[in-house]
């Protein structure tokens, strides 16, 4: 009788369909996953972000870590000269799953936390498509020294990136689809329907998304994972693609804040 009582209670709460977690087969480490990338000359960011794209500006630092700050199209710069030169990087090959807490799932863009939200404790991801991602920095110099293009919106920008500690992404590695399966806090796989993601997630409607037959999540989104030559806007953008001073690029102490937070 106890065990049905329990069975009935776990029924009434709305319990998901749960798989052994023994098949999830090999993870890579912390310190695996930055060596991976540190490899092919990337860093591995402490967490991935959609936000994270070439032309965001963000501010590092080793108190407060990594913090979004806005992106150069807010700067008047035009799309044209903003759109990503896009490699594929076949050099990489990913043979196991990295994984995650929860939030890296509402880090991507266009999807956000469910009312069950908090019954997630971690996803493992196994990437499918992933590509290297670049500024044009000899296109974004000639617009900015066009005359007559830094002014208005652009004038504030060049006054506020001033400011410490501010850093340019020029290239990024981004992750454009990737399975995800979903794991509570008993370390159990959640096998995934319509009906219970949408109590776990919420997504916007031009969110690509799919759920497989084993259960799990396949997002068509990118997703940052890695940087390259995050520089320094200390000195203003008329540095910018030539090789900024001061402080160089943020690089170095990113690789720093990832290892921290694995720790």
């Amino acid at each position: 009788m106890p065990y049905v009582a329990n069975l009935i209670r776990s029924t009434l709460a709305g319990a998901f369909l749960i798989a052994c977690s023994s098949d999830a087969g090999d993870i890579y480490s912390p310190e695996e996953w930055r060596g991976l990338f540190k490899e092919s000359g990337w860093t591995a960011l402490p967490f991935p972000d959609s936000k994270y794209e070439p032309g965001a500006i963000v501010k590092v630092t080793a108190e407060s870590g990594i913090r979004y700050i806005d992106h150069l199209r807010s700067c008047g710069y035009p799309d044209d000269i903003l759109a990503p030169v896009v490699g594929k990087i076949p050099s990489i090959a990913f043979n196991k799953d990295r994984e995650f807490g929860a939030a890296a799932l509402i880090n991507i863009k266009g999807i956000g936390a469910g009312p069950e939200f908090t019954k997630l404790a971690s996803t493992r991801l196994e990437i499918s498509e992933h590509s290297a991602d670049s500024l044009r920095l000899i296109a974004l110099r000639i617009w900015q020294e066009t005359p007559g293009n830094l002014e208005g919106a652009a004038r504030f920008c060049i006054e506020a990136l001033e400011k410490p500690d501010y850093y340019l992404i020029t290239e990024a590695f981004r992750v454009s689809k990737g399975r995800y399966a979903l794991y509570d806090k008993s370390g159990g796989k959640l096998k995934l329907s319509l009906a219970n993601l949408g109590r776990l997630l919420k997504f916007e409607p031009d969110v690509r998304y799919e759920i497989t037959s084993a259960g799990e999540l396949l997002i068509d989104e990118q997703v940052t994972f890695a940087i390259r030559q995050a520089v320094s806007t200390t000195a203003g953008f008329a540095v910018l693609g030539a090789g900024a001073k001061g402080d160089g690029t943020a690089d170095g102490l990113i690789d720093t804040l990832y290892l921290e937070d694995a720790k």
